[in-house]
């Protein structure tokens, strides 16, 4: 996950006072800017890495002054995935250095406010756009991140299925306020497709078939003008190209926001637009 927006996270990060957990995070962070580096990705800026003990989520990375953070959560320190946290964030902090078009803020607001005013009128819906958008920027991370887990074996094949098969949920939201419902509703299922196609993107397997029997349930339960969209998300998701302008990407951006809200929002079922396969 990265941050390049004001976030109250950010205002409540401090250190930690635990040498122990720091060293844990100091050779973690060693080993994995090597890995970065050796696989042609090195980092000529400054990063600091702190840990926030009641962060909610694994870790964010944001820019720093002429440099960038990394802030862990305290389960993150103690986990097997800390070194890929970390590579993850340093992949996101690499895209951001390098000026990939899915870490350029301004495109992204950009694409965010040409959807007005009413579609993000309550704090739920903001907060689910803008995980929408950090859905994209974490998949294009990762396509250096799980490249170089992949290539030096940093995590066992079965322990990456898992990890992205228990991104996908089979439960839907219920409650009084039915748009609610379907926004959060659509939400999961969009996140559902970005777990499966980031699955598919680097031939992770689905182990038992778990995320698509885990998915075909939750879509079997929400409202059949969301379920019937999932293949829009999944094929956008899947196939998102390296090289891709500012213009495209916000072109890309828009569309599959518009999409989104038009679903969410009951409207008249949108063409699903065309989406070219990666270079």
């Amino acid at each position: 996950m990265s941050v390049r927006r004001n976030t109250t996270v950010a205002k409540t990060t401090a250190p930690t006072s635990d040498s122990a957990s720091s060293e844990i995070v100091k050779k973690a962070y060693l080993s994995a800017s090597r890995m970065l580096k050796e696989s042609g990705f090195g980092l000529k800026s400054d990063v600091k890495v702190a840990i926030d003990p009641q962060l909610p989520f694994m870790g964010y990375s944001m820019p720093l002054g002429r440099g960038y953070r990394i802030v862990v959560s305290g389960g993150a320190v103690e986990s097997m995935m800390l070194e890929g946290l970390l590579l993850h964030e340093l992949s996101h902090i690499y895209r951001m250095k390098t000026g990939h078009p899915s870490h350029n803020a301004q495109v992204v607001e950009e694409a965010v406010e040409s959807l007005g005013e009413q579609a993000l009128e309550h704090d739920y819906q903001r907060k689910i756009i803008y995980d929408l958008t950090n859905n994209i920027e974490d998949l294009y991370a990762d396509d250096i991140a799980v490249r170089i887990m992949k290539d030096d074996k940093t995590l066992p094949p079965d322990l990456m299925s898992r990890f992205l098969q228990d991104w996908v949920k089979s439960e839907p939201a219920e409650g009084k306020d039915a748009t609610k419902v379907r926004w959060l509703n659509g939400w999961t299922m969009a996140n559902n497709a970005r777990a499966i196609g980031q699955m598919a993107r680097h031939n992770v397997e689905d182990l038992g078939g778990r995320a698509a029997a885990e998915n075909q349930r939750f879509l079997s339960k929400i409202d059949a003008s969301i379920a019937n969209r999932f293949g829009y998300f999944l094929n956008l998701l899947t196939n998102l190209r390296e090289n891709i302008t500012d213009d495209e990407y916000r072109k890309l951006l828009m569309d599959y926001l518009r999409n989104f809200v038009k679903m969410v929002e009951n409207h008249s079922e949108v063409p699903a637009s065309k989406v070219e396969k990666r270079e």
